[in-house]
């Protein structure tokens, strides 16, 4: 646990009177700052971590607030120290929120802080995980050190240096929360005087979030399971929750490389989704070019005759998922497949060719695995000549290597949220029905379980909730709406700070589109369905669609009522 050096009291009351205050007094209710933004002042704070540099800056609108940078360094399980670094942006004008950015992919950078949320009051933190390399290279990994970091070690201790940080720099001193008597008795009465004087308040409570989605939801969920006080609530998006999605890209990959006549071109899967739509479009009540629920739609793919038995037997490992010696994934909705070409199928044939300028680049689940495949067995492994997914030995010693060398960050289990659950942490999930990445179907097993584990959806609904986004690929992009992350963002503050769960969310479609459209997105197993049908309703308003139990849903009725 990080915490405050043991230097004495002598000492620290000397350094705190030497300190002046920020900039302006807040707009905020939050308290002001109580110490400059000054590195060498806030490293004095924190003893596993280097404060690089503080540093004053302004957004475009001119709120000021102070960037701090710094890093952890971390050792094992590998023979070589590690470096995580962090940063930290610390508002003149504070709302008492602190906000963690999730990264996707394999992290690999140090993200900038938002500035529509520091124009809110946010304080910000955000890190590499320990990553070298951002994008979809996970070849990093084969140094464990900085694997461990990045599967969960890196989130936790950049958290916690960083709350740290926070609560010290406006004074916080938390009754009851996670930081209680962090600083009681070792600040002094000459600080507390200073916060009386300046706006501070002994026992304001900084509320705590994160957000993010893919690898950034999976960082949430990590958080969520092995440090369940690290955060008050958390937005998972379409969160990497199993290690077998990955073994599934390679899994497809491998088979169109292996037989390239089983490839799917782009046009075949706009010419297949206009089918689907045109079909399955009215299930909802209303013709709008959306599928609410992708799970009503089934179709016989071969009577279409538009894809050869190779190609069809492609499109069923999609849809169908994985089964093999044990391991399993389920398979893609066919809502939307016009998006399996850029992560899934590729938009040209094999042979590929790692060089852009050919145009001829391979799908984004060929690097996946391959990058993965790398980090597991070594940089010189290639899955394209040693994997057999015949062989249960090589399905089963991926899965299982993936598991050890990310432990606590591969394949999450439902019961493992109970401690977060205990914390009276507040977690939404939400998932684009049409993701090309992480399947849906994935997302909705794993809470059907957590709602098992939890004696139905009505009680896993007091601590979190899942909102399904039609027409949404992976995590952005699609003809469905596009700024889901703000208002979930916003629902989870109402829900931890007001205590008012979220019964419904609605997202508009992105700027600039026709039409402009606002979307219904219900909690699961609800969905929207059209309610003024023939009443010369707009489909375009949210306002014209209601909430609704799911028609082909086997879960328990018992839907969140409060």
């Amino acid at each position: 646990m990080h915490s405050l050096l043991p230097i004495s009291r002598s000492v620290k009351l000397a350094i705190l009177a030497s300190l002046g205050l920020g900039a302006a007094a807040p707009a905020f209710a939050g308290p002001a700052p109580a110490l400059d933004c000054d590195a060498a002042s806030l490293q004095l704070l924190v003893s596993d971590a280097t404060v690089v540099s503080a540093t004053l800056k302004n957004t475009s609108t001119g709120r000021s607030y102070c960037r701090v940078d710094g890093y952890i360094t971390t050792e094992g399980p590998g023979p070589t120290p590690n470096q995580v670094k962090f940063m930290l942006s610390l508002p003149t004008a504070f709302a008492s929120r602190y906000y963690f950015v999730g990264l996707g992919g394999s992290a690999g950078y140090v993200p900038e802080p938002p500035e529509k949320l520091l124009e809110q009051g946010y304080a910000i933190a955000g890190t590499d995980a320990g990553s070298p390399t951002p994008g979809i290279d996970w070849t990093f990994a084969w140094d464990r050190t900085k694997a461990l970091d990045y599967a969960k070690r890196g989130v936790h201790l950049t958290t916690e240096v960083t709350q740290d940080l926070t609560n010290a720099f406006y004074g916080v001193e938390q009754r009851g929360g996670k930081y209680a008597n962090r600083y009681a008795g070792k600040l002094g009465h000459k600080y507390r005087e200073k916060l009386d004087k300046h706006g501070g308040k002994h026992g304001d409570r900084v509320y705590t979030y994160m957000q993010g989605c893919s690898g950034g939801g999976r960082m949430g969920q990590v958080s969520a399971m092995w440090y369940p006080s690290d955060f008050d609530g958390i937005v998972a998006a379409a969160p990497g929750l199993d290690t077998n999605n990955q073994l599934f890209f390679g899994k497809i990959a491998k088979r169109i490389l292996d037989n390239p006549n089983a490839w799917v071109s782009p046009e075949q899967l706009k010419q297949l989704e206009a089918l689907v739509v045109q079909q399955w479009d009215d299930a909802d009540g209303v013709q709008d070019g959306l599928i609410w629920d992708h799970t009503v739609v089934d179709m016989d793919l071969a009577a279409l005759g538009l894809f050869n038995p190779d190609q069809l037997e492609t499109l069923r490992l999609i849809t169908e998922g994985m089964d093999d010696f044990g391991q399993r994934y389920p398979g893609y909705s066919l809502a939307n497949p016009i998006g399996w070409s850029s992560f899934l199928l590729g938009s040209t044939p094999p042979p590929w060719s790692l060089n852009p300028a050919d145009g001829k680049l391979p799908p984004a689940a060929y690097f996946i695995f391959d990058s993965q495949s790398r980090a597991l067995f070594g940089p010189d492994y290639d899955f394209t000549a040693s994997f057999d997914f015949n062989d249960p030995a090589d399905v089963n010693g991926w899965h299982n290597t993936f598991e050890q060398v990310y432990s606590g960050s591969g394949t999450a289990h439902p019961e493992d949220m109970q401690r977060f659950k205990r914390a009276g942490g507040k977690i939404i999930y939400w998932h684009g029905t049409a993701d090309n990445g992480i399947s849906v179907n994935g997302m909705t097993q794993f809470y059907d379980e957590l709602a098992r584990q939890n004696q139905g959806y009505m009680r896993t609904g007091k601590f979190a909730r899942l909102f399904l986004v039609p027409g949404v690929l992976h995590c952005a992009g699609g003809i469905g709406p596009q700024d889901v992350d703000d208002h979930a963002l916003d629902a989870l503050t109402r829900w931890v700070e007001k205590g008012q769960a979220p019964r419904q969310l609605v997202a508009n479609s992105a700027p600039g589109a026709t039409p402009t459209r606002s979307f219904l997105l219900c909690p699961y197993p609800q969905t929207a369905v059209f309610k003024d049908r023939g009443r010369g309703a707009d489909v375009n308003d949210a306002s014209s669609w209601r909430c609704a139990l799911m028609p082909r849903s086997k879960t328990d009725t018992r839907q969140q009522s409060d």
